[in-house]
């Protein structure tokens, strides 16, 4: 053995050198960071697997300081056996899944080949398998061959090899032995464990058992099956004892039973500890065995026999701050007896709709007495309406006055308390010149810190000797006289002269005060610093940083500043004193006054609504920053208020420190209670200085209490909670640590450490406050918060209408309110007849007469009839007659009707209020239901659409209204598949066998061709074949929710449209909020590790990233929505409003409640931008063509789906199966194969592959196996929510019951176990009607269903586009570039066909690698090629013919791609290239460069592309 080998391996104590007897050490390398070490042996044969495992944990405990160790092993021969071992372990340790339990692996030397099945490798898997195995001693190229391997065409062209026999190998098989489970009670997996618990943060040996007691706060199990029926499963756990966090995992054999394992549960667990590897980086478990744990997990509770109330408590909703959950909060204080609890998050009130649900449902049942109270406040940032720029002005001339600028130090900053002068520095100074000075150290008759003398420059030896306050104060008021003064910070400086002044009997201190920080603030407004050092480099005065501080220094500064801003003010024209208070108008004051938090607290329904007012000002009109408040608007709107003083940052509390109680008395008059905390709540202010001492504080807070008292107002003691326990801190500090969206870092990031906010007993509130006496701390911790809690009620902040909003009511454009029903009415009947003719056929009556009220009219008007001596069939022909007449009349006459059948058919008599209320539960319907200002709001917003020359697409389930169809709100005929003539609208809903037509046709559109039989001209083919009830429910039981999808273009001006229909007071965009989520917090965690030099595993900064997730980061807006507040109401009855985002030139404000929370209340319109809309309309002007003309059954525009060859191209060409690239719901790659699975002919097929593209579970494991196994053809298979109403209909269900059917199971409620015991009495009901299995096993599996009428307009909207693609394909391209590519090479497409491909191939080679941008490339080439291939050019930029941002075709074959195209120029770029050649010919590049602002690397692309070719250069004319 060579000698460094064996050196090394004595140093690392490694024992079983026989088996490296003939090594040699060739390499030991320490990296130039010194974090990685690797060592290089040498050796006659490779080592057996265990042997390396411990002489690589030999090495590593040897060379302990560094990070990372690799052992790598040079071998002459490898043992075939060993191989497999090692295989084994690394798949399990890397890990590499796909290859777990996978035996198929042949070992041939320096080859392996591995046969998989479904589950591939990685090439990054493979690669690092390979380098395992290299770093052992075997140098192998690894080979995957599939199991019965089918070859797929790929993108590059192929030759074709003859087809060669393969032999194929023998592999070694054998299969991993089920774990058996020991017979007892808490084993859960594997043994009883009796090991020794350790601590999870000791774990760091590798390859040792260890046994953990684990906190499991995440479970997920992985089911991996085969083709061959061979199965594994993985249980990934991360578990944690609260020391430390690791991640486990448990890996079975499929025949194991998976342990039951639940999250927020403790569990014993014996596992063996793993390596880090590439995909783990730390060390991680492997489980062996898993017991229950009967953990007993400490409780908090709160035993004082009456407890107190929190009135000042932060939750998540409080932006990066709070990190408790408000159910969590509330359930917390619930659960400890307390009676009541206040919410005041900041700025706001985000949290009132979840506190306000869960109070309501649990007071729900219980007397009054034991009811829990919410008490609804906010803290807010309160801004004094007074900038004081100049304390006691006079009409004294600004710049010929002689001021007095000084600046005093002390020894802290309590001038109403123990703290005294202990320099005051002054100058004199008179039109910009220093004519006197004043210096004078003063004794303050102790001892002061060494924090002063580092700030001040001033020892206790200086002071020596020296006049004591009351001597330098005298001396000092002698020398300035009357003289006006001037401070920085003056409100400091002065507090310290009035005291001074009170305290020696020297009169009132009454002379003029100027304070230059607040001048700063008002005249240099766009600065955002104001300190002296920041003014002295603003002025350009000389300053030396190392005198500052001294109070000569600092006055000379401050008075050379001044006297420049006396320049700058006099050029302003402010010529006396008193005029600087017109430098802060009325408007600005609240960017500059003094702040200070406020809490408020809602007494009843009147506070609760003034307070959404104070806040939507805080938010909208004072937003500054950050959202803040005029004091002036709280006194204003303070009925039905608590004003409470607040925390640390409150007015009460700084000024405490300052002020005599008779100044502070003064302050404290403003508010209803004064709150104090803990004292540990403030000890913070001890470390920055602002208390000199722990007593120093004790004496400002009993001065607080003292002052207030006899003020007459109530003390109570506060825990401004933050978070739920002491433990939870940790989430706090990493969430301050971060910056707030549109501001800085939270003002606790700048300590070291800060306190613990967290919910405090009883007993512990107590204790905080002992120091005040035993009577004292009960009375403020106790008796006066249940007091306050005392005066408030219990409010409603959701108004509860039973999911019925408040239905605006709807103007005309020029302001006059609109009759709904019977605008409504009138619209639909119009319509009706326009198509179906009049009087209308009976099932065409009917339906409307149900869409529009129900069932209840008809009936009544039969139960009349019946009355009458009528047959059956003069009663029906009689009754739809009578039931036009009376829904035309208007809603009046339909009440009456059935208000007067209601009377008749009922026992009892009712009164009046009952009947009323039984009238409106028997109408339904639209307008029965209240809801026809909804659809006439939708009319109004579709017509306005319309009108601009937009076509509007519907979504969601409106198109099975044919109301909504009538009306103009959509393009979906909801009625079953018929023929109607235009000519004399005559309609066919039956064949000539009296059957349904929709029994047979599931779509309209797919019916054969025919002419009418009255009159001879070609019949429309219609009707999509939907209920009414899947969009209204059956008795109006559902509220309508219409979504519409508009123009991208014309998005915006439709929603400025709501603002005409409304006002613009009465509506708002929704609001939403923006909270902290996973992937973030995981970022914070990891940012706060590095801050503070932790090192920490990844599972334990996951863990801690949970309790950061959810807490309010910032707020936005849905992208569509738009709240109605109807005008007979306040907004302030539902919500505050707020800027999304606090953007102060946002152009809407939004609902501060988040919409969700609202939505039972007010309307919410869905008013979205797509681009669909966008590109028809772009069509429609290139080709001037009605693009609604298009007809839906065209044969050609249908192959498309099957095939390229419509198209005139071949699947090869342009790398398709289908002509479908670039058509609206049919080009991803998910429905290409859809339509290679399901070969769709007709439209309603179409239907079915949209819904089933948008379900969830319908199509993969179900309708595909279906289809797949011949079950079913395709066309009968479940593919949106309807088809299960509609199916189980014609199979002889009734209505009812399909409905319900359809309603549970569109909602994945079958799959559910809790819904278990409904669902096996539904299908049985199924299976008493005949019902196929198939069907019922379908229904079983889905998760979520399209609803059919939007895959209907969906696919509308996708044929018309597909139309033009067949037939008018240059424009179709051209739209489509336009409207949907987000990412261009307009280079490849220009230089036609082949580069194209050939960029694709480049790309689609990038595999992972490739960025977004890549991918939005790839898709714009792929469309670009199929139009290459149909003989479409794309030419190049054209100066004077490209669009700026459109792609436009200069004929049936050719396209100018525009400007922006063009790699990095911008539409602004491009627009202003159109604008100025409009204005007149480019004369010379240069010309161009300069009229249109484009950059010179731009012009060089431009020059290389050839755009400028023939032009000159410059403007400059040649001479010769």
């Amino acid at each position: 053995m060579q000698d460094k080998l064996r050196i090394l391996l004595e140093k690392s104590k490694f024992d079983q050198k026989e088996y490296l007897k003939n090594g040699t050490l060739s390499g030991l390398i320490l990296n130039n960071t010194k974090d990685t070490c690797n060592v290089v042996i040498d050796l006659e044969n490779n080592l057996p697997l265990s042997i390396y495992q411990d002489l690589k944990n030999c090495l590593k405990n040897y060379f302990h300081t560094v990070p990372h160790v690799n052992l790598c092993i040079t071998c002459k021969q490898t043992s075939h056996k060993e191989f497999y071992r090692y295989f084994d372990y690394f798949v399990e340790h890397i890990p590499i899944d796909s290859l777990k339990d996978n035996d198929d692996i042949l070992y041939k030397g320096s080859e392996v080949i591995i046969e998989y099945e479904t589950l591939k490798p990685t090439e990054e898997e493979i690669k690092t398998l390979e380098t395992e195995f290299r770093k052992v001693g075997y140098i192998v190229e690894i080979k995957l061959t599939l199991k019965h391997e089918i070859v797929k065409p790929e993108i590059k062209e192929v030759k074709e090899e003859p087809k060669q026999e393969v032999i194929k190998p023998k592999f070694k098989n054998y299969e991993r032995k089920p774990k058996i489970k020991e017979d007892h009670p808490d084993v859960l997996y594997g043994r009883l464990i009796t090991d020794s618990i350790i601590r999870m943060d000791t774990i760091v040996e590798v390859n040792k058992t260890v046994t953990v007691e684990a906190y499991v706060f995440g479970a997920e199990l992985r089911e991996i099956k085969t083709k061959d029926g061979r199965q594994f499963k993985i249980l990934n756990l991360k578990l944690t004892d609260f020391t430390d966090s690791i991640y486990a995992t448990l890996f079975m054999g499929g025949e194991e039973e998976v342990p039951k394992i639940d999250e927020k549960k403790w569990y014993k667990i014996r596992a063996k500890v793993k390596d880090v590897d590439q995909y783990n980086p730390d060390i991680s478990l492997s489980v062996l065995d898993i017991n229950i744990l009967k953990k007993e997990v400490e409780e908090i509770i709160d035993d004082a026999p009456i407890k107190r109330v929190e009135l000042h408590a932060h939750t998540m909703m409080s932006q990066m701050d709070g990190v408790v959950n408000e159910e969590t909060l509330v359930k917390q204080a619930m659960k400890w007896g307390h009676k009541a609890i206040a919410i005041t998050d900041h700025n706001g009130c985000q949290a009132y709709p979840h506190v306000f649900n869960l109070v309501r449902n649990t007071n729900k049942g219980k007397e009054e007495k034991d009811h829990f109270k919410a008490i609804y406040g906010t803290e807010l940032t309160l801004i004094d309406d007074t900038v004081k720029i100049v304390l006691r002005p006079t009409d004294a001339d600004l710049l010929k006055s002689t001021y007095v600028v000084f600046d005093l130090e002390t020894t802290g900053f309590n001038a109403g308390g123990e703290d005294s002068i202990i320099e005051i520095g002054a100058v004199k100074i008179q039109e910009g010149m220093i004519i006197d000075r004043y210096d004078q150290l003063v004794d303050p008759g102790k001892e002061i810190s060494e924090r002063i003398t580092n700030v001040t420059n001033i020892t206790n030896e200086m002071l020596v000797g020296k006049p004591n306050e009351e001597t330098a104060v005298k001396d000092f008021k002698n020398w300035i006289g009357d003289l006006p003064m001037v401070a920085h910070n003056a409100k400091f400086d002065t507090s310290f002269i009035e005291m001074a002044y009170k305290k020696y009997n020297l009169g009132e201190f009454l002379n003029p005060v100027i304070d230059t920080l607040e001048l700063s603030r008002t005249m240099d407004n766009t600065y955002a610093r104001h300190s002296l050092s920041a003014l002295v480099k603003r002025y350009n005065v000389p300053f030396d940083e190392e005198a500052h501080h001294r109070a000569d220094y600092d006055a000379e500064g401050t008075a050379l500043v001044f006297a420049k801003m006396l320049n700058k003010l006099s050029g302003m024209n402010f010529e006396i004193m008193t005029d600087l208070d017109k430098l802060v108008s009325k408007d600005e004051i609240h960017k500059y006054g003094r702040a200070f938090h406020v809490n408020l607290l809602c007494i009843n329904k009147k506070g609760l609504k003034n307070l959404f007012k104070i806040v939507s000002l805080a938010n909208t009109t004072y937003l500054y920053k950050t959202p803040r408040i005029l004091r002036s608007e709280i006194e204003k709107h303070r009925e039905g208020l608590l004003i409470g003083s607040g925390c640390y940052e409150s007015e009460v509390f700084i000024e405490a420190r300052s002020k005599s109680e008779e100044e502070l008395a003064n302050i404290i008059n403003f508010y209803d209670y004064v709150e104090i905390q803990p004292l540990d709540l403030y000890s913070h202010l001890l470390e920055s200085g602002d208390f000199g001492s722990y007593e120093e504080l004790v004496e400002v807070v009993k001065k607080i209490i003292k002052t207030t008292e006899e003020s007459g107002k109530i003390v109570v003691a506060t825990g401004d909670v933050h978070h739920l326990t002491k433990e939870d801190k940790i989430y706090r500090e990493i969430i301050v640590n971060q910056k707030v969206p549109g501001g800085g870092r939270h003002p606790l990031a700048r300590y070291k450490t800060i306190p613990s906010y967290h919910f405090r007993t009883t007993r512990e509130m107590l204790n905080d406050f002992e120091f005040l006496g035993t009577e004292k701390a009960y009375e403020i911790v106790v008796t006066n918060t249940n007091k306050i809690a005392d005066m408030i009620e219990e409010i409603e902040v959701i108004i509860q209408t039973g999911g019925v909003p408040f239905s605006p009511r709807v103007k005309n454009d020029d302001g006059t309110y609109l009759d709904c029903p019977r605008v409504v009415t009138d619209l639909v009947y119009e319509k009706a007849a326009s198509w179906y003719g009049d009087p209308l056929p009976l099932n065409i009556e009917e339906r409307i007469a149900k869409e529009l009220y129900g069932d209840a009219v008809l009936n009544s008007i039969i139960y009349n009839l019946k009355k009458e001596s009528l047959s059956e069939e003069e009663i029906k022909e009689k009754s739809f007659i009578e039931l036009h007449n009376v829904i035309l009349k208007g809603a009046d006459a339909v009440k009456d009707l059935v208000r007067q059948n209601i009377i008749e058919t009922t026992e009892e008599t009712l009164e009046e209020k009952e009947l009323e209320k039984k009238l409106k539960k028997t109408l339904g319907g639209i307008i029965g239901g209240g809801f026809d200002p909804i659809y006439l709001i939708a009319q109004r917003l579709v017509r306005k659409s319309n009108n601009d020359g937009f076509l509007v697409g519907s979504r969601g389930s409106v198109g099975s209204s044919f109301v909504a169809t009538m009306m103009g709100i959509t393009e979906v005929n909801p009625l079953p598949a018929h023929y109607r003539c235009p000519n004399c609208k005559h309609s066919i809903f039956e064949d000539e066998n009296g059957e349904q037509l929709g029994a047979t046709y599931s779509s309209g559109f797919d019916l054969p061709n025919k002419v009418c039989p009255n009159c001879g001209s070609d019949l429309i083919k219609d009707g999509q074949d939907m209920p009414f009830a899947t969009f209204l429910g059956f008795n109006a039981d559902k509220v309508p929710d219409i979504d519409l999808n508009f123009s991208d273009l014309n998005q915006a001006a439709t929603h400025e449209y709501t603002k005409v229909l409304f006002g613009v007071d009465n509506v708002y965009r929704a609001g939403t909020i923006g909270t902290v989520a996973e992937k973030t917090a995981f970022g914070y965690v990891k940012g706060y590790c590095e801050e503070h030099n932790i090192v920490m595993r990844t599972a334990e900064v996951e863990r801690l990233a949970m309790g950061c997730t959810g807490v309010k980061r910032t707020t936005g807006q849905h992208p569509g929505g738009i709240v109605v507040i109807p005008d007979y109401m306040d907004v302030f009855d539902f919500t505050p409003f707020q800027f999304p985002a606090d953007d102060p030139n946002s152009a809407w404000r939004t609902t501060h409640f988040d919409y969700h929370s609202i939505e039972d209340d007010v309307l919410k319109l869905d008013i979205l931008g797509h681009s669909d809309p966008t590109q028809l309309r772009m069509i429609q002007d290139l080709t001037k063509t009605d693009v609604t003309k298009v007809p839906l059954d065209d044969k050609e525009t249908m192959g498309i789906f099957l095939s390229p060859e419509p198209l005139g191209v071949t699947k090869e060409q342009i790398m398709c199966e289908t002509g479908t690239l670039g058509i609206p719901e049919f080009g991803t790659k998910f429905t290409l194969q859809m339509l290679a699975d399901t070969k769709p002919t007709t439209f309603a097929e179409l239907i079915k592959i949209s819904g089933l593209s948008h379900g969830t579970d319908v199509w993969v494991g179900n309708a595909q196996d279906l289809i797949r196994n011949k079950v079913v053809p395709f066309s009968e298979v479940i593919g949106c929510r309807d088809d299960i109403m509609v199916y189980l209909m014609y199979n002889g269900l009734e209505p009812i019951k399909a409905f319900k059917i359809m309603e549970f199971v569109r909602k994945g409620k079958a799959s559910k176990p809790k819904e278990h015991d409904q669902w096996v009495e539904y299908e049985q009901i199924m299976r008493d009607a005949g019902i196929a299995d198939w069907f019922i096993d379908s229904c079983a599996k889905i998760k979520y269903m399209f609803p059919k009428a939007h895959a209907a307009a969906y696919v509308i909207s996708a044929f018309r586009i597909a139309w033009y693609k067949v037939h008018m394909p240059v424009y179709f391209y051209a739209s489509w570039l336009s409207s949907k590519a987000t990412d261009f090479n307009v280079d490849a497409m220009i230089a036609g066909y082949s580069a194209i491909k050939n960029t694709l191939i480049e790309i689609s080679n990038k595999g992972k690698e490739a960025t977004n941008k890549d991918a939005g490339v790839f898709e714009c080439l792929h469309v670009a090629l199929e139009a290459s291939a149909r003989g479409i050019k794309f030419l190049n930029v054209d100066l004077y013919h490209s669009g700026a941002t459109v792609f436009l075709p200069r004929d049936d074959t050719s396209i100018y791609p525009p400007f922006n195209a063009i790699d990095g120029l911008g539409d602004t770029v491009a627009n202003n290239i159109v604008e100025e050649r409009k204005k007149r010919e480019f004369l010379s590049i240069e010309d161009f460069q300069v009229r249109c602002k484009v950059s010179g690397t731009l012009i060089d692309k431009m020059r290389s592309m050839g755009i400028f070719e023939g032009m000159d250069e410059t403007n400059q004319l040649s001479l010769f």
